[in-house]
């Protein structure tokens, strides 16, 4: 039984600019001596030309002949004989030099000076993609080829050029056949997948069993990370992609792993505004978490779409398909090796110099408006609201909503908001709340300070413990460091409370160098939709103001734009 991978080929020419597949008639841009056309084929111009007599013999000696002398049309680069010089046979001359020099349909000048920054990317015989380019007012191909002379046959066209053009594997076939890319290869090609595709292979009939027998089984490729993260084997796509190394891949591991501690089965309890519960650490199951979240994030941020300049990029940043923005990353290339593939560039580097916070421990925003981000308790009314209106707060506000929270009826009781906070890695924090004033709601008394009022809050954070208990920790009461661990240091004693601003838009923070002991993390992007995604970390505030002389001076009613976990870099 055959297998091979299926590929549609239309029949339709389909032009594109940068990958155009063109049949154009001559025009004048054309160049070649008298007319440039010829009744004569492509296999009689070979053989007419002395200085293509070497490359004309391992046109024969491959079967080409027959293809080249019939009425399909093609465009051939023929090097010159002293281009061949150097040139030794082996068992994939075929697919990596002939058709590696010969494509279908015509292409010349004018093709490439009608196409978009004067370059085509032109298919070949053995399906990769070659550039052909204006450079000075001559052709250019496969960045090597200088073309010499150019002839028209009755079908297609000749092109004698200086140069042999190197065969070039893709950047996947680099990864999973190059050198010191073994840990890489062997992650992307464990999500390799064949589909087997009945409708396109070839039944040759039944057995006695009565099922179907296939003389021609034709099997689907697909790969779940690169459709993420981009098809790194396709010859029609163009990517900028770094490549860890053997020794970067452990010492990126060693070092991510920190970060992705996580742990096992367990269960949680919600009673009223709190949460609590159990959870299995150090088990197998924790474990393989770890792992694979790892090894995930080591592959996310290697990927640049289209072919970037890495010395000196557009606008000094690169982004990586997956979204993450790289400032000033001409680092991340330094000493990097330099590899030469088909659809675009590679680099393969000893040492991933991502910063964690452009890279996999990226600040998170909870929007305090979204229904699916708090619960509340001892409050009146929860309602989202728009800033749009107010112009005073534009550019301020995330999104230009925020939570409006009213307090019950009951002025013993404390108005209490419970946040979500979801993706949180076991790495170092520093947490913040962004508040508004009144005049966000109502601008009646803006002017008046006595009708302006802030409020107090205080502050608990509930997290997996060390020793695998969920539960919530004492009162924040004011801005604390915790010096990367769970033990709180009040940076401001002399104030025993929050308060926010009556006046102003305030970010509040609540607590610097927080540190998670284990990641609550759920953000991959393997990860089946109907999943249940536990949250295990959350941020509680609480108004404090319930006696009577504070109530006096202070409101209850709370203004919540976002809770912000920034990174703290280490």
């Amino acid at each position: 039984m055959t297998h091979k991978i299926y590929k549609i080929l239309g029949t339709a020419l389909i032009c594109m600019a940068g990958y155009a597949c063109q049949d154009n008639a001559w025009d004048d841009h054309y160049a070649a001596p008298g007319d440039g056309t010829s009744d004569k084929t492509l296999l009689q111009l070979c053989e007419e030309n002395p200085e293509l007599s070497k490359f004309t013999a391992i046109v024969r000696e491959n079967g080409l002949d027959k293809l080249l002398a019939s009425s399909q049309t093609f465009t051939i680069f023929a090097p010159t004989n002293a281009a061949m010089e150097a040139f030794e046979l082996t068992s994939d001359t075929l697919s990596q030099f002939l058709n590696n020099h010969i494509c279908r349909y015509t292409y010349t000048l004018g093709d490439v000076l009608d196409a978009e920054e004067q370059l085509l990317r032109i298919k070949m015989l053995n399906e990769k993609y070659q550039n052909l380019e204006n450079v000075d007012g001559a052709l250019l191909f496969g960045n090597y080829g200088k073309v010499l002379e150019t002839q028209g046959a009755g079908n297609g066209v000749l092109n004698v050029i200086d140069n042999i053009i190197p065969f070039y594997r893709n950047i996947y076939e680099e990864i999973q056949n190059g050198e010191r890319t073994d840990s890489i290869a062997k992650y992307l090609g464990s999500m390799d997948e064949y589909t087997f595709n009945a409708t396109a292979s070839t039944i040759i009939g039944v057995n006695e069993n009565g099922e179907t027998v296939y003389g021609d089984s034709v099997m689907e490729y697909s790969n779940p990370w690169m459709k993420v993260y981009g098809d790194i084997y396709k010859e029609d796509s163009v990517y900028t992609m770094l490549i860890p190394s053997n020794d970067a891949w452990i010492a990126q591991y060693d070092k991510l792993k920190e970060y992705y501690r996580t742990f096992g089965v367990g269960t949680t309890k919600v009673s009223g505004i709190k949460v609590t519960g159990e959870f299995e650490i150090g088990s197998p199951l924790a474990d393989s978490l770890t792992d694979v979240h790892t090894r995930e994030a080591i592959v996310q941020d290697l990927v640049f779409r289209k072919s970037v300049d890495v010395e000196a990029p557009d606008g000094d940043s690169l982004v990586s398909t997956a979204d993450h923005v790289f400032h000033a990353p001409q680092y991340l290339f330094a000493g990097a090796e330099k590899r030469d593939v088909s659809n675009g560039q590679m680099y393969v580097t000893d040492e991933l110099k991502f910063k964690a916070s452009e890279s996999w421990q990226n600040e998170i925003r909870v929007e305090a408006e979204n229904s699916s981000n708090y619960a509340t308790q001892y409050c009146g009314s929860v309602s989202s609201r728009s800033v749009e209106e107010f112009p005073q707060f534009s550019g301020m506000v995330s999104d230009n909503k925020f939570l409006l929270v009213t307090p019950s009826n009951l002025s013993f009781q404390k108005n209490t908001v419970r946040f979500a906070l979801p993706n949180t890695l076991a790495g170092t924090y520093n947490i913040y709340i962004v508040t508004l004033p009144a005049s966000a709601v109502d601008t009646t008394n803006a002017a008046n300070p006595d009708k302006m009022l802030s409020t107090k809050l205080n502050f608990y954070l509930t997290y997996v413990h060390e020793d695998g208990t969920l539960k919530e920790d004492a009162a924040i009461k004011t801005e604390s460091d915790f010096g990367g661990g769970q033990t709180a240091t009040p940076t401001d004693s002399d104030k025993p409370a929050f308060e926010t601003d009556a006046y102003n838009v305030k970010k509040m923070l609540v607590a610097s160098n927080f540190r998670f002991p284990y990641a609550n993390y759920t953000a991959s992007p393997f990860s089946p939709t109907t999943e249940e995604k536990i949250t295990t970390s959350y941020l509680r505030v609480e108004c404090i103001v319930t006696s009577s002389a504070d109530l006096k001076k202070y409101e209850k009613n709370l203004r919540i734009d976002c809770i912000i976990l920034e990174p703290v870099n280490e």
